[in-house]
C-alpha cells in the first residue's frame, strides 16, 4: 500500500470513528440516558426553586427546565407581577465540593460585577437541604435599567442568571 493511500485510509477511519462517538446519536437517546443520571441534589433544588417561584410570584407565565448534563440544568421562567413582567434565563451547576464551585466562580470574568450579597436569607437551597449554606455570594451586573445579570454561589451550587424586565 502506498503511503498516500494509507494516509487517506487512516483519515477516513478516523472520520468514521469521530462520527460515531455519540455525535450522531439521536436526541431521544441522549435525553433519556441523561435523564437517568441527574444529580439528586440538583433535582431536589430545582423542585424547591420551582415551588419558591410559584409561591412568591403573582403569576408564573412560563417555567421550563432543560438538563444540560447530569450536574447542570438551564431554567427559563417568566413571571408577571402587578408592576412588571420579568423573564429569567439561568444555568445552574452543582459541583463536587464548595471549593470546586469557588474555583469556577473565581475563574469567571467578574470585572463588570459587584458583590451584592453575602448573607443568605432563606429560600430554595435551605428547603432542598434542610440547612442554610455555609457560603453565599451573589454578584450583580446591571446591564441596563431593564436587564440584570447575576452570578450566585451557594456552597457547591453556582447559578448564572440573566433577568430582563419585559414590560
Amino acid at each position: 500500500m502506498k503511503p498516500s493511500t494509507l494516509a487517506v485510509c487512516v483519515t477516513i477511519i478516523a472520520a468514521l470513528i469521530i462520527g460515531t462517538c455519540g455525535c450522531t446519536s439521536s436526541s431521544n437517546t441522549t435525553t433519556s440516558s441523561v435523564a437517568t443520571q441527574h444529580n439528586a441534589f440538583l433535582e431536589n433544588y430545582l423542585a424547591a426553586y420551582k415551588n419558591e417561584i410559584y409561591s412568591n410570584s403573582t403569576q408564573v407565565q412560563a417555567w421550563e427546565v432543560n438538563w444540560i448534563n447530569s450536574t447542570s440544568a438551564r431554567v427559563q421562567y417568566t413571571i408577571k407581577t402587578p408592576n412588571a413582567t420579568v423573564n429569567s434565563d439561568e444555568t445552574l451547576t452543582v459541583f463536587l465540593t464548595t471549593q470546586d464551585a469557588t474555583n469556577y466562580v473565581n475563574a469567571m470574568n467578574l470585572t463588570a460585577y459587584s458583590l451584592a450579597k453575602t448573607v443568605y436569607s432563606g429560600g430554595a437551597y435551605q428547603n432542598a437541604t434542610g440547612h442554610a449554606p455555609q457560603l453565599y455570594k451573589e454578584y450583580q451586573n446591571n446591564i441596563s435599567f431593564y436587564e440584570v445579570q447575576y452570578i450566585t454561589q451557594v456552597d457547591n451550587l453556582v447559578s448564572v442568571q440573566t433577568a430582563k424586565q419585559l414590560s
